[in-house]
This record gives structure tokens, C-alpha cells and sequence, in this order.
């Protein structure tokens, strides 16, 4: 399974709990005090232990899915998100006040990165109601550490939001370039959600709760944790968040504590070695010996990054490509269809009841899409259009609703792939009746649009001769489609040039107006739960849509099912396409 669809089965059993402390609204996650009755023949167990899940700065409760799901067989879980205060002593009040509110008395404490720092200062103001205690990837700052940490919170403040975001986001890819390719993707999109979804408001608060805990790491503390055998300090000699002096403050904090030390993995060690990490953690809060040969000190130990794997893929080769395109063009005419004075052109066939309505992409020619279009008709009736030039974004979607009704589809399934995603979206806007369920692939929402000062280059266009309009459409067409290609990349370009060829000027200025149509819709009038269920299929290296666009789009549709392929480009229909066919196969043949 992969990451969001993980995400998405824990949301749905795990709602969000709601608390009210110091007029501060807190939400968290729950788990059950006991497992059920029915689950056992012989009744219902005494409670489980609880165990409090502190996540990492920008995380919200159920940003530990993961560790929440591992740990509530053996334990009450409880993962808060944290509200926009501004000091560590709002932070654990209201942490109590939950543990309060569940009838929880004491509990295995377990955080990261920020939320270990949360945990030591809960740890140090409420030491009776911490049973075992986990500090994971953290360390006290030292001095000119703090200096600098006031200095980055003070800058921060006057700068727009996605400021901290450019500042964190090449250090997240550096953090999980050593995950397997899935979960690299999956994490790299989903610290993008993360982004998003907060405010600069309660960004700003989480950097001064940490610049709080650093020049104040004891002010509130009612005594040390004096349980020495009871705390736990992970680390990784290679973590570049905490300097090793640092993670040594740490554990002179805890005198006699245990320690276990990753020689590499950085920052996220659950990450780069989930199953070690997750035994570590396992055998730790269940009281068993810890593995053997990693208690070494943070400061001296190196680890060589870890290696990704390969890939295979699936793709054919040039001549084998030749001659389907060949087969394709011959099988597949167009239809015409004349829409209130437009001239409109479309290929259909295949078979079966479900009929699937897939809106061309930039090139505006379904050519791109044979492979699939091809891998589609043994299970469907595919109807695939080319577009008209200067209908406009409204235009395109109510000629595709009339193509139906000449092929006699009341309702069709939608996928829209890059520009087609445009195309699709605007469909199911002003026809939500037409759509039984929609894919988008590789596109983006209103909120992020693919070019760049999309009227000023379609005025500069428009000045210059058709070639040289044709030339610059194919240098941005073969940016996007043809780095993933490799060694199919002559077959490709040649087709680019082969499409190029069949479209006129008008056809290629139509384009970017009706991008600068889409773009200018508004996304708050976009229908965040549609009457038809949702798929999104994304790319990790997608050159045409940013990470940034990407999450926009999945906040459009937060109901969505989320498909990424790892390591994949713009172009990841052509040069994955069994995998590609495979999931909106699947989507789509739901009930």
C-alpha cells in the first residue's frame, strides 16, 4: 500500500478528538483504552498502557500514522497536533490537559525532532506522569546555536510563508534521499501538504516554541527525570539538525540514560532504516534488551549513505514504437462533429459498458496518448478529442459534453492528463453530471499554473513567425516529455515534431489562453468533495508541475485517492505504462 492510501484508511478510522485549553482549541488523535470485547473470546483485557506520539515541528496528529498504527496493538496511542502558541509551558499544559481529559494518569512518552523537545520539557514538568521516555533526533542548542535560531526566527517574521518553505524543502530531500524510492516520493509530497496546510501564523509559533525551549530548556521543569533506565536517546552520528556537542547535552541531561546511534540515516533514521528504528523503539517501551553494537556515542560514529534501488521499467523500443504508432493512425480515424459553428475532430473505439472521456493534453492531438488509449479500449469505450483553436477553456468542455451526446454517453469516467487535467477539471465544473469518476494526472489546480506570466508570453508569441512559435513550444514540450524517455527519446521527439507540424499558430496561442483562463478560476468555488470519487496520479520529478502545485491540487480534492510514482517524470503515461494503466484500471472499475 502505498503512503497517501496508508493516510487515507487511518483518517478514516482515526477522527480527530477536540479540546479546549486556556481558550486554546487542541486536536488530537485517540486510540481505544482496551481492545473490544468481540475481539477476544474471553472478553474484553485490562487497558493497554498508553503511549503519547510527540511529532516533529510542522506535523500535525495524524502526521504519525505510521507510528501510531504500529503501536496501538500494545498501546493507548495519543498523537496531539500542536495550536499556534507560542511557549513550551502552553505546550505541555495542554498535553496534560489531554492526558486529563482520556483518564490517563502516566504514559510512555515518544517524540522527534521538535516534538522530543516538546517531550523533554514535558518529561521535566511532569516527570510522575512519564513512564518511559523516547528522544529521538535532538539535542540542547548551544549557545551561538540559540543566537542563530533568534536570528532565523526574527528574519522569518517579516518574510512571506513560502520563504520557510524554500528554506526547508532541500533540506527534506536531503533527509530522505536514502528512503526507498516510494517512500522518498511519498514524504517529499507529503511535507508539501504539510506546507499548505499551515498558516505563517502557526509556522511562526512553532519557531518560537522551539527558539523558547532553546534559551530556556529547564525554565519550567518541576525536577529532573530521575529514571535513568527509563529514558531512551536515539540519534544518528550523521544528523546535520543537531552538532554532536549538542546530542551530547542531551544525554548529560539523562546521566546513565541508554543511547542508540544510527552511523548514518541523518535526520529521519525511521526513515532510511524504518525496521531497525521501529524494533529499537519496540523493544524499548515493551522492556526488552535492546540490539546489541549500536550504544556508541553520537559524536564518533560515520555510516556510508545508503544506496537506491534500481528500477526497471517498461518500455518498448523505437522501431516497436514506430510501428504501433502506424497501427494506431490507420485503426483509429477521426470522427467530425460540427459544435454551434466549431469543427470538431475525435477518435473512438474499444469495448465495454463504462465509456472513459480522455481530453488531449497540451499537444492537442490524442496521439501522445496511444499506448494508453490502446491498453484502455480491451476494457472500455475510449472517446479521445483534439481540440479546436479559440473556443476557449468553457468551449473545450461543453464541445467535449456535445461528443458525447453524438456517441450517446450520458456518462463517461474523465481522465485528464497535464493540460487534459485543465480540461477535465473545467468539464466536471460546468457538467458534474456527465462524471462518473475523474482521474487527473500530472496537472495542477487553479492556484498554480505551469508557465510563468502566461499573458505576457502569449502577447510576445503572438509577434513572433509560426516557426519560431513552433520551435519554442517544442523546446518547452520536449523539456516535460522526453528526459524520462531514454532510449525511446528519437521515437518521441520525432512524434513532438510530427504533432508540431499538424498544428497551426492559432492552435498553440489557443493553448496558452486557455492555461491563462484555467488559471484565473477560482478555487474556492472548486467543489472540494465532488459527486464523483477522485484520482490523482502524480509523478516525484514531474518537470512540469512543481511540488508546490502538486499539493495545491491534492488540498483542491482532500478526499482524492493519491497514486505517485516514485523516481517518474512528466511523461510517465508513456514510460510506465503497464503500471499507469494498472491503477486507473483499478479506479476505475469500481461500482
Amino acid at each position: 500500500m502505498d503512503g497517501y492510501a496508508e493516510l487515507r484508511a487511518f483518517r478514516a478510522t482515526h477522527p480527530y478528538r477536540s479540546l479546549t485549553v486556556g481558550g486554546v482549541e487542541w486536536k488530537y488523535i485517540a486510540g481505544p483504552a482496551a481492545p473490544h470485547a468481540e475481539d477476544d473470546p474471553a472478553g474484553p483485557k485490562e487497558a493497554k498502557p498508553a503511549l503519547l506520539v510527540l511529532g516533529g515541528g510542522f506535523s500535525f496528529g495524524d502526521s504519525a500514522f505510521r507510528t501510531v498504527t504500529a503501536f496501538e496493538p500494545r498501546f493507548r496511542v495519543i498523537s496531539p497536533s500542536y495550536p499556534p502558541v507560542r511557549t513550551v509551558a502552553e505546550l505541555v499544559v495542554g498535553i496534560a490537559a489531554i492526558l486529563d481529559a482520556e483518564g490517563i494518569p502516566s504514559a510512555s512518552v515518544f517524540g522527534h525532532s521538535f516534538g522530543a523537545g516538546v517531550a523533554h520539557a514535558f518529561s521535566r514538568r511532569y516527570p510522575q506522569r512519564v513512564d518511559r521516555l523516547v528522544l529521538s533526533g535532538f539535542g540542547l542548542y548551544t549557545r551561538g546555536h540559540t543566537r542563530l535560531a533568534g536570528v532565523f526566527v526574527r528574519v522569518f517574521s517579516l518574510l512571506p510563508k513560502s520563504a520557510l518553505a524554500a528554506f526547508y524543502r532541500p533540506r527534506i530531500a536531503r533527509l530522505v534521499a536514502g528512503a526507498e524510492d516510494n517512500e522518498r516520493a511519498f514524504l517529499s509530497a507529503y511535507t508539501e501538504d504539510l506546507f499548505a496546510a499551515h498558516t505563517k501564523e502557526s509556522a511562526q509559533a512553532r519557531l518560537a516554541v522551539l527558539l523558547d525551549l532553546a534559551e530556556h530548556p529547564d525554565r519550567d521543569a518541576a525536577s529532573t527525570f530521575g529514571r535513568p533506565e527509563d529514558v531512551l536517546v536515539i540519534a544518528a552520528a550523521d544528523d546535520r539538525g543537531f552538532t554532536p556537542r549538542e546530542r551530547e547535552a542531551l544525554l548529560a541531561a539523562y546521566p546513565g540514560a541508554r543511547a542508540y546511534v544510527f552511523r548514518g540515516g541523518g535526520h529521519w533514521a525511521a526513515v532510511t532504516h524504518p525496521s531497525e528504528y521501529a524494533d529499537v523503539v519496540g523493544r524499548f517501551l515493551e522492556g526488552r534488551p535492546l540490539p546489541a553494537g549500536r550504544n556508541e556515542s553520537p559524536a564518533t560514529t560515520t555510516h556510508p549513505p545508503a544506496s537506491e534501488p534500481r528500477r526497471r521499467d517498461d518500455r518498448e523500443t523505437g522501431p516497436a514504437l514506430d510501428a504501433r504508432l502506424a497501427g494506431f493512425r490507420a485503426s483509429h480515424r477521426y470522427r467530425t462533429l460540427d459544435v454551434d459553428g466549431v469543427r470538431w475532430h475525435y477518435v473512438a473505439g474499444g469495448v465495454g459498458e463504462q465509456t472513459v472521456l480522455l481530453p488531449s493534453g497540451g499537444t492537442r492531438l490524442p496521439d501522445m496518448y496511444m499506448l494508453l488509449i490502446e491498453a484502455l479500449e480491451r476494457d472500455f469505450r475510449v472517446i479521445a478529442p483534439a481540440y479546436p483553436a479559440g473556443t476557449g477553456l468553457a468551449g473545450l468542455a461543453d464541445g467535449l459534453a456535445a461528443i458525447l451526446d453524438a456517441e450517446g454517453v450520458r456518462r463517461a469516467d474523465v481522465l485528464g492528463s497535464s493540460f487534459g487535467g485543465f480540461v477535465a477539471q473545467t468539464f466536471a465544473r460546468r457538467h458534474p453530471e456527465r462524471v462518473r469518476r475523474l482521474v487527473l494526472a500530472n496537472t495542477g489546480s487553479p492556484a498554480a499554473a505551469p508557465l510563468p506570466l502566461l499573458p505576457l508570453l502569449t502577447r510576445f508569441l503572438a509577434v513572433l513567425p509560426e516557426s519560431a512559435v513552433r520551435s519554442l513550444t517544442g523546446w518547452n514540450w520536449r523539456r516535460w516529455f522526453v528526459p524520462d524517455a531514454q532510449g525511446d527519446s528519437l521515437f518521441w521527439n520525432e512524434l513532438l515534431s510530427d504533432i508540431l507540424n499538424r498544428l497551426g499558430k492559432e492552435d498553440l496561442l489557443s493553448a496558452l489562453r486557455e492555461m491563462n483562463e484555467f488559471a484565473h478560476l477560482p478555487v474556492a468555488g472548486a467543489p472540494t468533495a465532488p459527486p464523483s470519487p477522485v484520482l490523482l496520479i502524480e509523478s516525484e520529478r514531474d518537470e512540469a508541475f512543481s511540488p508546490r502545485a502538486r499539493a495545491a491540487l491534492r488540498a483542491l480534492y482532500p478526499a482524492a485517492e493519491v497514486r505517485l510514482f516514485a523516481g517518474a517524470g512528466h511523461g510517465v503515461m508513456t514510460t510506465r505504462t503497464a503500471e499507469y494503466v494498472g491503477t486507473v484500471r483499478k479506479f476505475l472499475r469500481r461500482p
